[in-house]
C-alpha cells in the first residue's frame, strides 16, 4: 500500500510541476507578470519581441533611437544575458513596455540636434553665449563684453525671455556682429 501512496504523490507532483511550467509559458508568451515568486534562471520573464534601444540626452531631454547590433539572438533572452548586453555602469536602463523590452541609455550632453545651437543668456550683468537652445542648461562658451543695459530694449527683452536662439554658430556670429557696435 506505500507503493501506491508513493506512486500517487509522485503523480500528484509531477501533475503540479506541469501545471506550473503550462502557466510560465502562457505568461511569458503573453507579457504578462508573474503572480507567484520566481525561482531566478528558471521562471524569469524572457524577450519575445525585438528589443527596442534608445539613447537619452540629459541636456536637453531628448531621446532617440537606436539600431539593434547585428547577429545577436533576442528570442528567448533572459534578464542576465539583456544586463550583459547593456550594462548599467554604461548608463543603461532596461524596462518593460507594452510587452517589450525597452532599453535606453542616459547620457550627459546634448543630442546631435541641439549641440550646434547657441543662445544668448545674462550673466553677471554681460551678454553670455550658451550651446544648446535657449531653456536648456548648455555648457557656457563665452562671456562678452556687451552690458545688457547698454542693448536696445528689444535685444534686451529678447535675451531675458530666453528668446535669443540661433540655429548655428554663423548665425550667432552675425547677431554678435550687429550687436558689438554697443560696447
Amino acid at each position: 500500500m506505500t507503493a501506491v501512496r508513493r506512486l500517487l504523490v509522485i503523480g500528484i507532483v509531477i501533475f503540479f510541476l506541469g501545471g506550473l511550467v503550462a502557466y510560465q509559458e502562457a505568461r511569458v508568451n503573453s507579457g504578462r507578470q508573474p503572480v507567484f515568486l520566481r525561482v531566478p534562471g528558471i521562471m524569469e520573464p524572457r524577450v519575445q519581441l525585438e528589443p527596442r534601444l534608445e539613447k537619452y540626452y540629459r541636456g536637453c531631454g531628448h531621446t532617440y533611437p537606436l539600431p539593434l547590433p547585428p547577429g545577436i539572438k533576442w528570442q528567448g533572452s533572459g534578464k542576465e544575458e539583456m544586463t550583459s548586453l547593456f550594462p548599467p555602469a554604461e548608463g543603461w536602463r532596461l524596462r518593460q513596455e507594452a510587452g517589450r523590452l525597452v532599453a535606453t541609455q542616459e547620457v550627459d550632453g546634448l543630442c546631435p540636434v541641439c549641440a550646434p545651437k547657441r543662445h544668448l543668456a545674462v550673466k553677471d550683468g554681460l551678454v553670455a553665449v550658451y550651446q544648446g537652445p535657449a531653456g536648456t542648461l548648455g555648457p557656457l562658451l563665452k562671456v562678452t563684453g556687451l552690458k545688457i543695459s547698454a542693448l536696445p530694449a528689444n535685444w534686451q527683452s529678447r535675451i531675458q525671455a530666453g528668446e535669443a536662439e540661433f540655429n548655428s554658430e554663423q548665425e550667432l556670429l552675425e547677431a554678435l556682429d550687429s550687436l558689438d557696435e554697443y560696447r
